[in-house]
């Protein structure tokens, strides 16, 4: 993987498996093959996020070895209503099953199923809930690792103090309004707002323990580390910019590479390196939205898997 500090080349979620293989398991329970869920009325995104969790090794290799459910049943838990409807599609000879086992899950846990969602927002809510609920902590810390963002956040007084902290996400929320709405956009572009340092001037100044008063300074974030499964979410609504305004959608294109190369980003000294942690790429390509056709697909939030790079052999073939 080209990558100096876990941050390297990434190969879309979406795009085709490290085995070129149609499936991407090869143990464990989850052996049937791709299964769709019916849509239950305005639960597409449900459905979606589902899939982003079914369709990842990584997730549930971990999760098929929960075995909470054998003790208990409990409509209301995440974790048993995931690993129920997992089992479900495994079992599926028709393709594709109904989600309302998990769609009831989620209403006991206070979130409205049938209702049109943000994608980001609802990833968070179950992944939070599901964490809450393992009752296993080592389990919860593996999931955490799989898409656990770590950065390094810095202000950098005009006196020359610099003050750092460090933080993590599970997801990345890149900007596309102010890059020009009525462009075709690149997703490195967009990662390179989101780590390009910001002026805080005005009444936005610091307070800088130095200097004793609020002082211009520069503010950002670098990287520290990047997961198995990166989540980048596409900003592709737009505040209102004055009262009585609503917020808009930005249909703009926003393209992005079948592999992403990170190495460009802001790097953090406290980088430490770590191991390595199916439709058609052409399929996935119509997702990048268009300013011309305001109802076509457009994608909200990418998931990127970090791969491996073969390492080149020696000059001297030894």
């Amino acid at each position: 993987m080209e990558r100096r500090v876990n941050a390297g080349r990434f190969e879309e979620n979406e795009g085709r498996s490290l085995s070129q293989s149609p499936w991407p398991y090869t143990h464990g329970r989850f052996q049937n093959g791709m299964v769709g869920l019916a849509n239950g009325g305005l639960t597409c995104c449900v459905n979606a996020v589902l899939q982003s969790f079914y369709l990842a090794p990584e997730f549930t290799s971990i999760l098929q070895r929960w075995d909470q459910r054998r003790e208990v049943v409990d409509w209301g838990n995440i974790p048993y209503g995931m690993c129920r409807l997992f089992d479900v599609m495994q079992a599926s000879m028709s393709g594709v099953v109904s989600a309302e086992m998990f769609l009831q899950c989620l209403t006991l846990n206070h979130v409205k199923a049938n209702k049109q969602h943000d994608a980001e927002e609802l990833f968070l809510n179950i992944f939070n809930l599901l964490l809450d609920q393992l009752q296993n902590s080592d389990m919860a810390e593996e999931m955490k690792s799989l898409y656990e963002i770590k950065l390094e956040e810095f202000v950098n007084c005009q006196c020359g103090k610099v003050s750092v902290k460090d933080s993590s996400m599970w997801s990345l929320p890149l900007p596309l309004s102010g890059m020009g709405v009525h462009r075709s956009l690149k997703l490195e572009d967009s990662l390179k707002m989101f780590f390009r340092p910001q002026d805080l001037t005005m009444k936005n100044k610091c307070f800088c323990p130095d200097c004793g008063v609020k002082c211009p300074a520069l503010q950002g974030v670098k990287l520290i580390s990047v997961p198995k499964i990166l989540n980048l979410q596409l900003n592709r609504f737009r505040a209102p910019s004055r009262r009585g305004d609503y917020v808009k959608k930005i249909y703009s294109s926003v393209t992005f590479s079948e592999m992403l190369n990170l190495n460009n980003l802001p790097i953090s000294e406290k980088a430490q390196k770590c191991g390595i942690g199916q439709v058609q790429w052409e399929d996935v390509t119509e997702t990048f939205g268009s300013c011309d056709y305001l109802w076509g697909k457009t994608a909200y939030m990418l998931l990127y898997k970090r791969v491996e790079r073969e390492e080149p052999p020696p000059a001297d073939g030894h």
